[in-house]
Order: C-alpha cells, then structure tokens, then sequence
C-alpha cells in the first residue's frame, strides 16, 4: 500500500512550482535605461594633414583616424552621465620629416537633442606621439558629460556625435559627399 501524504502537503506540493517561477520575476532586474545613441559622423572619421604648401600624396605629412568608441552612460542627478573612450590612431607620412614629434589630433564630440538640433559642442585636441617611418599610433582618450534635464527613458531620443575636427570648407565638402 502507497504512503499517502496529508492533504495540505499535497496542494503545497501542487503549487510548489507556480511559486517558485513566480520568484523568479522578483529576481529578475529590470534593464536598465537606453542612453543616448552614439555614433561616429559619416565623413569626418580621417583625414591627411599636408605640408604646408604641399598637393599630392608625397606632401602627406601624417593620417589620422578615429577608429571607434566604447562606453555608455548612467542617470543621476536630474541628467545623464555621458562616459567615453575614444580611439585615434595616427600615422606618419611620406613628408612627416625625420624628427619624432608630436601629431595634435582635433576631434569633436556634439550632442543633439530629439529634434536633432545641436545643443553642446565640444572640439578637444590631443598630442599624439609618432615617430618618423614608424608603425601607426594608436591613442585612446577618454570624456565625460553630463546632459542635464534628460531622464531615463529620454535618453534613447538623444544623439552623441563623434569625428575629427576639420577645416569649415573640408567638413562642408565632406558632408555634401563631393570627392
């Protein structure tokens, strides 16, 4: 003859398992709030800065790319915190000369509000160390802004924009997508 068990151990034992998947969504955390899309602008991701009076690929004195970006960001305080890496990378050319020096890489970090508009730009320029006939450099910055009056569920709506900080005449041509 089979144990039979009381009945009160039998409905436990029968809801046992509805309970338990019930803990799980208490367990479970819920994502956390998109930020602000970010992007490198199509165009003003390299440039080849010439020898003064130079033309032609022999006047190159050095290249310079933004090769991409990592982060995200975090709310607090009524806004959001904006935290980025950024990695340039230089490369001297054929008239970069035989001295080492220092290569200053100008770039740019705008945001746009839902409506697309720019509201803060910043343009940082950074040293970078390159050696004559040497490999490329690689150099990796990093920023930090705050974006107040954005709060979680905003921030998708956002856009942060990221490129090398040319010439007015270069960025215009660029965007325009003429060679």
């Amino acid at each position: 003859m089979a144990n039979r068990l009381p009945h009160g151990t039998r409905c436990l034992a029968a809801l046992l398992p509805a309970l338990l998947l019930g803990a799980c969504s208490f367990t479970e955390k819920a994502p956390p709030p998109a930020c602000p899309d970010p992007a490198i602008v199509d165009g003003m991701d390299s440039n080849e800065t010439l020898e003064p009076g130079g033309s032609g690929p022999e006047a190159v004195a050095w290249r310079s790319a933004m090769l991409g970006f990592g982060g995200g960001c975090t709310y607090e305080d009524g806004g959001v915190r904006l935290r980025y890496t950024i990695d340039l990378a230089v490369a001297p050319g054929p008239a970069f000369g035989a001295q080492d020096r220092s290569v200053p890489v100008r770039y740019f970090v705008a945001v746009a509000d839902p409506a697309g508009e720019i509201i803060d730009k910043q343009v940082f320029s950074t040293p970078v160390p390159v050696q004559p006939f040497g490999a490329p450099v690689v150099a990796t910055e990093q920023i930090e802004q705050k974006i107040a009056g954005v709060m979680p569920g905003e921030g998708a709506a956002w856009r942060i924009y990221f490129g090398l900080e040319l010439p007015r005449e270069e960025a215009l041509r660029r965007r325009a997508g003429r060679p």
